[in-house]
């Protein structure tokens, strides 16, 4: 009897520290390691970012591309329809034909900016606008100031239905400018004093027959009230 029960002693034991060593963390080398959790960083990717700003600046551009466009250009379809409509003063003189945007001129309000481009003028004149009438005919007056300059350098333009009168002031000299349906010319009004003066020296003098050379069935050439 005592022969076995140390053979079942040493089971005993045995079995216990089985268990025993089973149920201890493995060792450092041996145990599994968890993936460490990454930092989220919360950017907008690389090639959005760059497309973004792109975005922006081209819109930027745009405005004022559109804030700071031409008024008008020089015409050669400007002359032809002035000169067969008879659409032109007879003492006109060193003038430029243009095509006019009467639309884009007509929707100024107070601070728009324009550029304005005198023919035999280099460079051109940056403009804003600084007051704005309204009148009960449906006719509209501008007061266009050029930045940068005097205050007695400017422009005043008023719209009607059909035409568009301005007067401008600048540091080169002054300017008339007249349009129909979206046709103007422009000239100095050096010149055009000029020749008005040589074409009717004549017909001042005291002896000069006075004559009315209108017909008041004619159509006049504005629209204004």
């Amino acid at each position: 009897m005592k022969k076995l029960a140390f053979p079942v002693l040493v089971l005993a034991l045995g079995a216990g520290y089985f268990f025993w060593l089973k149920n201890q963390p493995a060792p450092e080398s041996q145990s599994a390691k968890l993936p460490e959790p990454k930092m989220v960083v919360d950017r907008v990717p690389v090639e959005a970012a760059s497309s973004g700003v792109a975005e922006e600046v081209a819109t930027a551009e745009e405005e004022l591309d559109e804030s700071g466009r031409p008024l008008w250009s020089e015409s050669e379809l400007a002359k032809e329809f002035l000169h067969e409509n008879d659409r032109l003063p007879v003492d006109l003189k060193g003038e430029t034909y243009l095509e006019i945007d009467v639309e884009m001129l007509r929707s100024l309000e107070v601070g728009d900016y324009i550029d304005i481009d005198l023919p035999g003028i280099e460079g051109s004149y940056d403009a804003q606008v600084g007051e704005v009438e309204q009148h009960a005919s449906g006719n509209k007056s501008l007061q266009v100031n050029f930045l940068g300059q005097a205050r007695l350098h400017g422009a005043t333009f008023t719209i009607g239905k059909n035409s568009v009168y301005a007067q401008l002031n600048t540091p080169a000299g002054s300017y008339s400018l007249e349009a129909q349906d979206g046709y103007a010319w422009i000239a100095p009004n050096g010149a055009l004093i000029s020749n008005h003066v040589e074409k009717h020296d004549k017909d001042m003098s005291s002896e000069a027959e006075r004559k009315k050379t209108w017909n008041d069935n004619d159509v006049p050439l504005n629209d204004f009230e």
